[in-house]
């Protein structure tokens, strides 16, 4: 149970003794639920067998007892001692489900406040600390001068207001954990075009250069082309001249 929080209200309609239970006690309840299953009266001991059960804190037996006088009569009783019985066993969910019948089927104030008393409860201890303020609320209408709900109102209001700063705490941060991812990828995008425009670039100017010097080439061979032309040309005047010129005479 939550350090601070008052406990769940007791039983409702038991006046079974307290402590530990000898063999005698046993022996009367066996006679009574004789007596009374004689008179159409069993789901009374099971309640009150219950009771002592719950006293002694075996919740196990008393909850198999709270259900089958259940099984016999719906009683709001019946079902607000089942859900401390299953309170007692941490299984929140299922006393939850009880308190809230017993609330629908009694008009009893006191056993109405104690249920929404200990609705309350369930609500805590699963931290749905909304729900547990609205459930101590209803008890303090019923019953003003409850103290235990009065303090377990303000502590469910601390506790609600701390997990609504917590939950806050942890959208700032995963806002802020956003922006830089967001941050993060920015750059990253912008460093991809930076490097994709590089890239770009050296390809064009690879281009160019491929150009450049293709047109560089070019040049030369048409440049070596010429002179061939040219030497060709000289070389065919030359042989041009020598046949037609006139043999010098040594005399």
């Amino acid at each position: 149970m939550k350090k601070g929080i008052k406990g769940i209200k007791g039983r409702i309609g038991g006046k079974g003794r307290r402590g530990r239970m000898g063999g005698r006690v046993f022996s009367v309840v066996i006679f009574l639920f004789t007596f009374f299953s004689m008179y159409g009266q069993k789901d009374y001991l099971l309640l009150r067998n219950g009771d002592l059960l719950y006293q002694a804190k075996d919740y196990t037996e008393a909850e198999t007892m709270y259900r089958k006088a259940l099984e016999e009569k719906q009683k709001p009783a019946s079902s607000y001692n089942l859900g401390n019985s299953v309170y007692q066993q941490n299984r929140m969910d299922e006393a939850m489900q009880s308190y809230k019948q017993s609330i629908a089927g009694t008009k009893d104030p006191v056993l109405k406040s104690n249920a929404y008393f200990n609705l309350g409860n369930t609500y805590f201890q699963q931290k749905d600390y909304g729900e547990s303020i609205k459930a101590y609320k209803e008890a303090l209408k019923l019953q003003p001068k409850d103290e235990e709900a009065k303090k377990n109102l303000m502590l469910a209001m601390r506790q609600l207001q701390q997990q609504q700063q917590q939950q806050q705490n942890q959208e700032q941060q995963q806002q802020q954990q956003e922006k830089e991812k967001d941050k993060q990828d920015q750059q990253q995008q912008n460093q991809q075009q930076q490097q994709q425009n590089q890239q770009q670039q050296q390809n064009k100017e690879s281009k160019e250069n491929q150009k450049e010097q293709v047109s560089r080439d070019e040049a030369r061979e048409i440049l070596k082309a010429i002179e061939r032309e040219d030497q060709r040309v000289q070389e065919k005047l030359k042989k041009e001249t020598g046949s037609n010129g006139k043999p010098v005479k040594d005399w």
